[in-house]
């Protein structure tokens, strides 16, 4: 590689292993965000993005989060943070396990600082040691002329805490990133008895890709004796090849997943089931109260809907209507089990009150990463503030201005919570002073 292009190299690497490149790239990002809540979104306001002056549709601000120009600004971010991870990699496991003792007595924690003289060197040495590891230190030494040099460490993982914390976005943000370009999000809302195709349900982010089919078995608005509500139920069945491959009851906050497409239980309505017989041919129908959905005889130009509905569970009682394609052509009421004609060769029949489920399916194949970020960012910031490293360092050597006496420098450090290990520190020193032949 000619020196040009290695130059060209190490520019790129070193703009994207400064901290204040990431600080930029997470300033816009967070900002990018703050507009994305301003501005109504395609996925959860249709008619407010709408509405949006079309300048903001062309730039992508109504579909932001899965706009490729954001998806490439977090692309940029999560290098910067790879990067920066991979720079400081050396330098954390070093500190951990490598630790260098100091060389100089200048290079000693000077905040929690003493001194402990003896007259010998190999006792006092010993018995830093033996006090030191009895404390769950590791230590790390140097041996010199005249000279023993150690660093003793506790809770030495704590200096991988803001690592965790970093690697812990680098793996969310790929994760969002695999979420957002191969999964999907979607919404069904159907009647008892009805088998929708996946590939036919409501999508508003993303792509299906699968090629099954759900049923749903029942619907139910679940209300306590004490009148109180219980839940929504949903009897859910999935089918393959012809086939019922999966079952389940779901309710609210326990959804169920099929080849990693989830389908969680998000409302109810209530509706009822109808005989539809048109032309000698009979149709179940299932219609939603307040006309959520109608029913087109076939060969005609009609359009049933049922347009209210007295949910009494033992007498319900429905009010229809029949629209042609301009207006209002019949108006009625049914009871259990009533059947009324509309026109000839055309007539309907209320066989039971029937509900109507709303469920939202997502598939998010970076969902594991996800959580996996999710418990290292945990892990990061419990080592972070919960385990924070302690480093004790001492350089022990003959004292000049004390004959045949040796002296040891000590002094601790704990980051910006130094005084936290004082207590500590003053009772490792004690129990150094309080051995024999040692004096202070």
């Amino acid at each position: 590689m000619s020196n040009k292009s290695e130059g060209f190299v190490e520019k790129i690497w070193d703009i994207f292993s400064s901290m204040k490149t990431g600080l930029f790239l997470l300033g816009v990002v967070a900002l990018v965000s703050g507009i994305g809540t301003l501005v109504p979104q395609v996925s959860l306001d249709p008619e407010g993005a709408d509405a949006v002056a079309d300048i903001w549709k062309t730039l992508g601000f109504t579909n932001i989060y899965a706009s490729p120009w954001f998806q490439f600004l977090l692309g940029l971010l999560c290098i910067n943070l790879i990067v920066c991870s991979v720079q400081r990699f050396g330098g954390v496991y070093k500190l951990s396990f490598q630790p260098e003792p100091p060389h100089e007595h200048s290079a000693l924690p000077q905040k929690i600082f003493s001194q402990v003289n003896s007259k010998d060197s190999e006792a006092l040495r010993q018995r830093t040691q033996e006090v030191l590891k009895k404390k769950g230190y590791h230590v790390s030494q140097l041996e010199k002329e005249g000279e023993w040099n150690f660093t003793a460490q506790k809770h030495r993982l704590g200096n991988w805490g803001s690592f965790i914390t970093h690697i812990s976005f680098v793996i969310l943000v790929i994760g969002a990133l695999i979420g957002s370009l191969g999964g999907f999000k979607g919404y069904i809302m159907a009647g008892e008895g009805s088998v929708i195709p996946i590939q036919e349900i409501e999508i508003y982010k993303g792509q299906v890709k699968d090629d099954f089919m759900v049923k749903i078995n029942s619907a139910e608005d679940r209300i306590l004796p004490n009148g109180e509500r219980d839940n929504w139920y949903t009897d859910l069945s999935i089918i393959e090849s012809g086939e019922e491959v999966a079952r389940k009851s779901i309710s609210v906050n326990h959804p169920l997943t099929y080849k990693g497409v989830t389908f969680y239980q998000s409302s109810y309505a209530p509706g009822g089931l109808f005989t539809v017989k048109v032309n000698g041919e009979e149709y179940p129908v299932v219609l939603q109260n307040g006309g959520g959905n109608y029913f087109n005889a076939p060969g005609t130009n009609l359009f049933l809907v049922m347009s209210a509905m007295k949910t009494d569970p033992q007498e319900p009682v429905i009010l229809y209507q029949v629209f042609n394609e301009t207006s209002q052509v019949e108006m009625g009421q049914l009871t259990l089990g009533q059947t009324e004609t509309i026109q000839e060769d055309y007539s309907i029949t209320f066989e039971k009150a029937a509900g109507f489920t709303g469920l939202q399916v997502k598939e998010d194949p970076g969902v594991w990463m996800v959580w996996l970020g999710s418990g290292l960012l945990m892990l990061g910031l419990l080592l972070s503030f919960y385990w924070r490293p302690v480093r004790i360092s001492g350089i022990l050597k003959l004292e000049k201005d004390h004959e045949e006496e040796f002296e040891l420098a000590i002094g601790a450090y704990c980051g910006k919570f130094n005084m936290g290990i004082k207590e500590e520190f003053d009772s490792i020193v004690e129990e150094l002073e309080s051995g024999n032949q040692v004096t202070k």
